[in-house]
């Protein structure tokens, strides 16, 4: 993807928003009534995506155009064979890091744009922009149930998130406006050595993708929350009392987990924007792409839109946010928070990794990576987030970004600004998962990839969790100091007029 095909998706729409066009699926035309009795549906199918295989081959060796997207990797060239060379020299060779599987499945799918693992990484739910959401195993990738089949028209899912007051439950953000409960079956996940699942059959998913039109009933995947915008991110806060949805009208709305109603709304009116200075704006004015909630403050989370900032709250504050960055051009969710620190990724050619100290109130640096080949075309992050270990990275050492740039996934040092490994990807990441030593990550090529991560310069922790230092309690409260970019002005929370205090701007 060049430069002009970069601007190009940044000013219109990212590219998993254009969900894949089904009119070109070849419904099979025959009925039960003209099969003969050792012929059955399943063998009608199979055998016509092995003839669709076999015509995609041929396209794909005459170079012809062809309407799907490849099911084979995409042919390097000269200078892509030299960049995996270096790579395997670098961080491959001699080391504990290595692609457990890169496995294909039906471009028909549309591209992952979500995932997530599960709380003890026995499998990941990954969501497609077919609105289509399957359970896969941690390990070996296979497909092991359909939470959700694709919908009509498609609608993506955004954001993946699990509960952990909930067994087998997660819930699921789609460009339809719901909020879906999906309750987990309980399947046996196959063993570490078995590599294919009857349930992972290509034919079974061509089941799913012929019947677009009218998809069969499944009762994995109920609404648990209905608006009419499109919910784009959301999270569960700490303590799983409170739900925030960030939507594509601007707005950010608190739910409670219980009775599912609204107990907080953030948004301003857009007539009411041009009488409100920009320095005194404490609400999103564009699609709020981004959402985290705290891992261990129940009150706090993080926010970014399309208006380029960076955005921390409280639930416990009603009138706005409490601080406000900015100088991020955040396209997806690409935000993440770690203790006291929050990890950004940029869509921008350069500088676009920052990390923001929400203690300082200020930004604490911007990832200029110093090992990173000099032939990329800029950076482009679409996903970004903390390695997810809690015997290597509980304060935050490491993080995972993902974009259309770099044609990689990263680990990268964020203490000493170096890449710790380099997996190659063969199309634009839009989303990454991590547990433990294994990370997971897809995006527009029909790929489903697995690597495993060590740095053998990192060390466990010997201080268990429960006995860590840091303490989740935020130091304001609603009638302390609250800070956002501006200059000195008194307002009002809870009928108490509060002095703000000027954040500085960082660059």
């Amino acid at each position: 993807m060049n430069k002009a095909d970069h601007r190009a998706t940044k000013h219109t729409k990212p590219n998993y928003y254009n969900a894949p066009s089904f009119s070109r699926l070849s419904v099979a035309s025959h009925t039960r009534f003209n099969l003969s009795e050792f012929e059955s549906d399943i063998h009608i199918f199979i055998k016509e995506y092995k003839i669709r295989i076999k015509r995609q081959q041929l396209r794909e060796e005459e170079n012809l155009p062809s309407p799907f997207i490849s099911f084979a990797d995409t042919k390097v060239n000269v200078t892509d064979i030299d960049w995996l060379i270096d790579n395997e020299e670098r961080f491959y060779k001699n080391t504990p890091n290595k692609d457990i599987l890169k496995l294909h499945y039906l471009s028909e799918l549309g591209y992952v744009t979500c995932m997530e693992y599960s709380l003890d990484g026995d499998y990941i739910v990954v969501g497609h922009a077919s609105g289509m959401m399957q359970m896969r195993h941690g390990t070996t990738g296979v497909v092991l149930c359909t939470l959700r089949n694709i919908q009509f028209p498609p609608k993506p899912i955004y954001a993946i998130t699990f509960n952990p007051a909930e067994d087998r439950i997660c819930y699921a953000a789609c460009l339809d406006g719901n909020i879906y409960r999906i309750e987990i079956p309980n399947v046996t996940p196959p063993s570490v050595q078995a590599k294919a699942c009857i349930r992972a059959d290509p034919a079974l998913e061509c089941l799913n993708t012929q019947f677009y039109g009218s998809p069969g009933l499944v009762s994995y995947a109920t609404p648990f929350i209905l608006q009419r915008s499109g919910a784009l991110s959301f999270g569960i806060t700490a303590d799983q009392t409170k739900m925030v949805v960030g939507y594509a009208d601007t707005s950010i709305k608190v739910y409670d987990m219980v009775t599912q109603e609204s107990d907080l709304t953030y948004k301003v009116h857009k007539l009411r924007l041009q009488f409100i200075p920009k320095k005194l704006q404490r609400m999103h004015c564009g699609q709020v792409v981004a959402l985290r909630c705290h891992d261990q403050n129940p009150t706090m989370f993080a926010s970014a839109a399309w208006d380029n900032t960076l955005r921390i709250w409280d639930i416990r504050c009603p009138v706005g946010c409490v601080m406000t960055f900015e100088g991020v051009n955040v396209c997806s969710n690409s935000i993440d928070l770690k203790r006291q620190h929050c990890i950004v990724g940029s869509w921008l050619p350069t500088e676009a990794l920052t990390e923001w100290d929400l203690t300082a109130r200020k930004r604490l640096n911007i990832i200029r990576v110093q090992n990173r080949r000099p032939d990329i075309d800029g950076e482009y992050i679409y996903a970004c987030q903390y390695w997810r270990s809690q015997q290597f990275n509980r304060k935050g050492k490491y993080g995972i970004i993902g974009g259309s740039g770099t044609q990689c996934l990263e680990v990268i040092n964020l203490h000493n600004r170096y890449i710790s490994c380099s997996y190659p990807a063969p199309g634009t990441v839009l989303a990454i998962t991590s547990y433990e030593e294994r990370i997971a990550f897809g995006g527009t090529a029909p790929v489903f990839n697995i690597v495993t991560f060590h740095d053998p310069k990192h060390q466990k922790y010997e201080v268990p969790p429960e006995e860590d230092d840091y303490d989740p309690v935020m130091s304001f409260k609603d009638t302390d100091v609250i800070d956002i970019r501006g200059s000195d002005f008194n307002i009002q929370v809870n009928e108490k007029p509060v002095k703000s205090v000027i954040l500085e701007d960082p660059s």
